[in-house]
């Protein structure tokens, strides 16, 4: 068995079609793999679903549930994986409450190919390195109480 990496899954969430077949062709083509959601609720539904998304790049402006009220939904369950808001609004106190509320980063539309992959490659080592931190953690606390009993 080699050491080969699953492609790792982004969920794309946004109300506008051709925005998520844009977003989810541009990461798919770097070797990511997407699903995408037309909705906040969808995309709850899709979380909840019980598959898994590394990262989910969403949208802040939507209707029913808007990016900011899917980013505390999401973060209370899915602590680990980062969220990445994306915004038409150049209003830096939108990006600020977003990024208050547990967003990892934002981007604003209309943004550069090679800004959405760095951003997304960016969220998911900041992710890979805080599990890869708690695993070392938890190990070293175990070595611990083995010693000392």
């Amino acid at each position: 068995m080699g050491n080969e990496r699953l492609p790792e899954r982004v969920l794309v969430v946004d109300d506008e079609e051709p925005i998520r077949e844009v977003v989810s062709t541009l990461l798919s083509s770097a070797g990511y793999k997407c699903k995408h959601a037309g909705s906040g609720l969808e995309a709850l539904a899709l979380l909840d679903s019980g598959e898994e998304y590394e990262l989910m790049l969403s949208d802040l402006m939507m209707a029913e549930l808007d990016g900011i009220g899917l980013l505390e939904r999401t973060k209370e369950r899915y602590p680990d994986m980062p969220v990445v808001m994306v915004t038409a609004v150049h209003d830096i106190s939108v990006a600020l409450a977003a990024i208050r509320n547990g967003a990892y980063d934002y981007l604003c539309k209309p943004f550069e190919r090679e800004q959405l992959l760095a951003t997304v490659r960016r969220a998911l080592e900041n992710r890979r390195l805080k599990l890869e931190n708690r695993a070392y953690q938890t190990r070293l606390e175990e070595l611990v109480a083995a010693r000392t009993e």
